[in-house]
């Protein structure tokens, strides 16, 4: 995150994040959601908030640096919403101590804004951790403000492995208990060799339109053909954008290259990111109460490995933005918060800019959600993610004394 000159720097992880969540209201023209966005953002970093930056980095995949937060804002023909995520920690950092701080966010979470959870109850033990299962995630949690309604909710649960063949009979069950017997199979069908599903997202709602996700993660080379398979999968008759988006993304790899000047480091940490960091997501939304459950297909591309600084990448999310026909007032608050949470000289940074998402809804209004990580220690720690020794530790593992 950029600050200006003679500016103070946040010392904690909450104040940090804060500065952030802040800036993103005003940037974004939503400045009346600024109040409760922060008042959710203190409730959602309670279990490290006080945590100083200077003591490092917590074990996080979130984001590359391990920051613990990121930040979307959604646009539509205007901007209508800002939404936070979290990881929960616990030191020492441990998968059950992560779950059971996220188990206590979800009750302080549901206590606040009166979120509906008897759905996470009825299938949170399929995604607990388990003695001698190494997962890297357990959960995480959004919280989403707009103009148009209450405070919204979400949690991501993570499986310790995403093959299909692991992982397939862990999402047919809880899609059946939640009341969607049989799509599971659906979804394997459009499945490409390469494929993965390491995370299930459950709308803390009960609302008709309340969505259950399972998502998908592309690894390999990505083609129009591999998200076509999950556009016909959507009763949603404006689906069918993940060719477009396809193209864009490849469009954005190929002509990638790198800043002047660039130091060895940066090419090496951009390296190590893009192995471990997947390019392109696919979530598959299923509803209650239709004929089709499986509702919306959304596509989603991470943009730290296919655009080697900001610049590059907000290059790609303008080029997201002109297939879609994004309004002029959507657009310019997309510039905003690019100027507030990256700085003059994106050519410079990388990571800030992390993913962009397209789609449009049932009306056949575009929807597009640009996320955003502060980089709360990418500056002092660079990429902290693929520390191995950081790794082991967290899943109880030995480190290696050549690791030491």
């Amino acid at each position: 995150m950029m600050f200006q000159p003679g500016e103070p720097i946040p010392q904690t992880m909450a104040g940090y994040g804060e500065l952030a969540v802040r800036r993103l209201c005003q940037a974004s023209g939503l400045a009346e959601l600024e109040t409760q966005a922060v008042d959710g953002y203190r409730i959602m970093t309670e279990s490290w908030g006080q945590r100083r930056i200077e003591d490092g980095p917590p074990w996080s995949i979130l984001t590359p640096d391990s920051t613990p937060i990121e930040y979307s804002v959604l646009l539509q023909d205007e901007p209508v919403a800002v939404r936070v995520a979290i990881e929960a920690l616990a030191d020492p950092p441990t998968p059950d101590g992560y779950w059971a701080n996220a188990q206590r966010l979800t009750a302080r979470l549901a206590e606040t804004y009166g979120l509906y959870t008897e759905h996470l109850h009825r299938i949170e033990h399929l995604f607990a951790p388990r003695p001698g299962l190494r997962q890297p995630m357990v959960a995480l949690h959004v919280m989403g403000w707009s103009r148009t309604g209450a405070p919204e909710g979400k949690i991501y649960l993570c499986v310790p492995r995403s093959e299909p063949g692991y992982c397939g009979p862990i999402y047919d069950e809880a899609l059946t208990l939640l009341g969607f017997p049989g799509q599971w199979q659906r979804i394997a069908d459009a499945l490409h060799p390469d494929d993965v599903v390491p995370f299930f997202s459950l709308d803390l709602s009960d609302a008709p339109s309340a969505r259950t996700k399972v998502y998908v993660q592309h690894r390999g080379r990505l083609t129009a053909q591999r998200l076509e398979r999950f556009d016909r999968l959507a009763a949603n008759p404006h689906a069918g954008a993940g060719p477009a988006l396809a193209r864009i993304a490849n469009r954005a790899e190929q002509r990638s290259a790198w800043a002047p000047g660039a130091t060895a480091r940066t090419k090496l940490q951009w390296r190590s990111n893009s192995r471990r960091y997947w390019s392109a997501d696919t979530y598959v939304a299923l509803v209650h109460g239709q004929s089709q459950p499986i509702d919306t297909v959304l596509h989603q591309f991470a943009l730290p490995t296919r655009c080697r600084n900001d610049a590059e990448s907000d290059r790609m999310v303008h080029e997201v933005l002109d297939a879609f026909a994004v309004s002029d007032r959507s657009r310019a608050a997309y510039t905003r918060c690019v100027d507030s949470l990256v700085g003059p000289d994106p050519a410079k940074q990388m990571y800030n800019l992390t993913y962009v998402s397209a789609r449009h809804d049932d009306s056949g209004t575009p929807r597009i959600a640009v996320y955003f990580n502060p980089r709360m220690f990418h500056s002092r720690f660079g990429l902290t993610n693929g520390d191995l020794a950081q790794t082991w530790r967290f899943q109880g593992m030995s480190v290696p004394r050549t690791e030491w």
